[in-house]
């Protein structure tokens, strides 16, 4: 994975320094700015996942930074964490209500400092990567989530979610209208998946009708069962003509894959599953099966 990057902002070299070297010894690549207007032009240089923002700087002050990249609808996403000496709570308050996300007065704690960034990055991310129709984690969250699954090593169930027939039901009934239905499923597999997981699983929302399930093996029947009857029992209520949808869903474990060409592997077994279950065309899943070795020869007589 690449390198998560974050901007300093401090005009006090041996801040800089301090703050550099620990944040680069947590495995983040560290961007110097030594005023506010060279802070400007790195964080659209470099659309970090964090700035680390003095208050007191040349040129452009920190407030003056937080108000600019929050005004812009390309920057107003970047999580800032604001540095200063000014260590009142009406100082603080300047600060957040410029845009800061997060406060820290100097002198600070390096562990703190470090746990901050992270959190502000991991919440950040998460925000950014979810479904605008679903609210649901988008494509690189589940990516992450897949990653993680195989760096563990833990049986995992992974199950891939569609509406069979989708793309001509949306077009006859809108955009509006077909967002409206895929809200809906989003949330009927929420709610199958906490009740089937005791809220240990995790739903993403790949785009269109599809979605993807992380879980342990031993949920995925429960979760799919679930799902099924809740669209089976509403379907009908869908606008328009919903007659031909059908929920079809596969299923695939991580038995034996490794970080290594295992997330690829995982997608063709998920394509082959999900193809037997749409030529099924009715609601049901399919548990991918590898084939089965060939036999081994016959011993010469």
């Amino acid at each position: 994975m690449l390198l998560k990057k974050i901007v300093i902002a401090e005009d006090d070299d041996a801040i800089a320094h301090m703050v550099n070297m620990s944040l680069g010894d947590a495995g983040f690549l560290c961007l110097r700015a030594r005023d506010g207007d060279e802070a400007l032009k790195l964080v659209k240089a470099h659309d970090p996942d964090l700035l680390v923002l003095d208050v007191m700087m040349p040129r452009v002050d920190g407030l003056e930074v937080a108000r600019r990249l929050k005004a812009d609808v390309m920057w107003s996403r970047t999580p800032i964490l604001m540095l200063t000496a000014l260590a009142g709570i009406d100082d603080q308050v300047q600060g957040l209500e410029a845009g800061a996300d997060a406060y820290m007065a100097k002198p600070f704690d390096l562990r703190e400092m470090g746990a901050r960034v992270k959190a502000l990055i991991r919440s950040a991310r998460r925000e950014r990567d979810r479904n605008p129709t679903t609210n649901l984690p988008g494509s690189r969250a589940i990516d992450e989530e897949i990653e993680g699954a195989l760096k563990s090593g833990k049986p995992t169930a992974v199950v891939h979610v569609d509406i069979l027939n989708f793309d001509s039901y949306a077009d006859s009934i809108g955009i509006a209208r077909s967002e409206d239905t895929v809200r809906s499923l989003g949330q009927w597999l929420l709610d199958a998946a906490r009740v089937s997981s005791g809220g240990g699983a995790f739903v993403g929302h790949i785009g269109g009708s599809d979605f993807l399930a992380v879980m342990s093996p031993e949920h995925a029947e429960a979760f799919l069962g679930a799902a099924e009857g809740a669209f089976d029992a509403k379907c009908s209520s869908f606008p328009g003509e919903p007659k031909n949808l059908a929920l079809v869903s596969a299923i695939t474990h991580t038995t034996g894959l490794t970080l290594n060409g295992g997330a690829d592997e995982l997608g063709r077994q998920l394509g082959k599953a999900m193809k037997q279950a749409k030529a099924a065309d009715k609601t049901g899943h399919v548990t991918y099966a590898a084939p089965a070795a060939p036999a081994a020869p016959a011993a010469p007589a």
